[in-house]
């Protein structure tokens, strides 16, 4: 037979170990959320395309939410975002078209950009 004591003791056990389990978990939704928060950073950049493959990446190791980018001219390009999930199927974006993806969450890791002949002045603008 359990004595008062001894089941009081067991059941705060019991308590704890129930408060850190919905701590721990209180935690990992917390850091969740926090990543789901854009930084409100805007990376801007300017660069030409050619017949050659460039690819784009956020700086600092970090990702992207959402990529803007918009074809001076004077030749259209193809674009990919993220290569290593995204369709073999590139976008053709034409002169003086912009192209926008905004995944809501931090998951651009890269853009690919090239054009089919010439060259395409482009800007891009990611947000992390």
């Amino acid at each position: 037979m359990i004595k008062a004591d001894e089941a009081m003791v067991l059941l705060l056990d019991k308590m704890l170990q129930e408060i850190r389990r919905v701590s721990d978990q209180t935690n990992q939704t917390a850091q969740l959320i926090k990543q789901q928060i854009p930084e409100g950073i805007i990376d801007p950049k300017e660069v030409t395309a050619t017949t050659m493959e460039l690819s784009i990446v956020p700086p600092q190791d970090k990702k992207w939410f959402s990529i803007s980018i918009v074809d001076d001219g004077p030749n259209p390009c193809y674009v990919v975002v993220n290569t290593e999930k995204s369709s073999t199927n590139p976008y053709l974006m034409q002169v003086h078209e912009t192209f926008e993806v905004d995944l809501g969450v931090p998951k651009i890791v890269d853009a690919l950009v090239w054009c089919a002949f010439g060259s395409a002045n482009l800007r891009i603008r990611g947000v992390r």
